[in-house]
């Protein structure tokens, strides 16, 4: 994939992004602060003790290590986007570190609001929004909750599909998405773990990715759910297209999508307590 020359003052602004996000990710003080704001959330026994234990230790050590809410938490910081589109909510872990970080951000979630998702309550956007206005009581801009299979709300919130019936009745997804921007300075894609579904969400955000703007993309794993026999579905399924050789891997998926973006910067990791991936449009 090919992208146009850009003016001097965006590829500098594009390099100044990268530069900052490349100088804070991993920072201690910053894994500190994701700490303390998982601390503030509701509780959850199943996943947060662990997840934070490993923040805090790696803090303690003075180790830069992240994971996708502590890298959320350093992009957030140092680029302070204006923009937020994210795909996989549950309970607002990663969100909230965004909004905190940069409270004038105008953000964007989508998820279904699966039942009892990674083994834990998954109480829907009303919940997320207390949680948001405790942790993030400085945020002031904007935040919507798109609720719904996100391979059938996001090519309706972009207009990128024939608006019939069934899209014109869906009347609050499409006045968020008119009045969204068409360009986003921050994306996370963290909700369908299929590869398939994965590769239509990437492909629904990708051409929407401003320049300067970061990609968060996790759970770099050598499977994906189409292992445990899961497959995604969307209405709009016949008019998508997929790489030929695509696997059942989001690792693969991640290294595809490194051989394929022209004029991107990659950051990895792979130490993590799940492995992350993040893209920096450049041009």
């Amino acid at each position: 994939m090919t992208s146009p020359v850009l003016s001097p003052v965006v590829s500098s602004i594009a390099q100044r992004n990268l530069d900052a996000i490349r100088d804070v990710i991993g920072s201690p003080s910053l894994n500190s602060a994701t700490a303390d704001t998982l601390e503030q959330l509701a509780p959850d026994d199943v996943n947060k003790p662990r997840l934070i234990e490993w923040l805090r230790e790696g803090a303690a050590q003075q180790e830069r290590r992240f994971e996708i809410r502590s890298a959320l938490r350093a992009i957030a910081h140092a680029t302070q986007p204006r923009s937020y589109l994210e795909i996989g909510t549950r309970r607002g872990w990663s969100l909230a570190q965004v909004l905190a970080e940069s409270p004038d951000v105008h953000a964007y979630s989508f998820d279904w609001w699966t039942q009892n998702y990674g083994g834990v309550d998954n109480p829907g956007p009303g919940f997320v929004r207390d949680e948001m206005r405790r942790v993030a009581p400085e945020h002031r801009g904007a935040l919507h909750f798109l609720s719904g299979n996100s391979h059938d709300t996001l090519p309706v919130f972009f207009q990128e599909v024939q608006l019939g019936a069934v899209e014109l009745d869906e009347d609050a997804l499409l006045r968020t998405g008119e009045a969204a921007p068409r360009m986003f300075d921050l994306i996370t894609v963290d909700g369908d773990h299929t590869a398939l579904g994965t590769w239509w969400d990437l492909a629904d955000v990708l051409p929407h990715m401003a320049v300067g703007g970061a990609l968060v993309f996790d759970d770099l794993l050598d499977s994906s759910d189409e292992l445990l026999g899961d497959s995604p579905s969307s209405r709009y399924a016949h008019i998508r297209s997929h790489p030929d050789d695509l696997r059942p891997s989001l690792l693969w998926l991640w290294e595809h999508l490194k051989s394929v973006l022209d004029g991107w910067e990659f950051i990895e990791s792979f130490d993590s307590i799940v492995p992350i991936g993040i893209a920096v449009r450049m041009r």
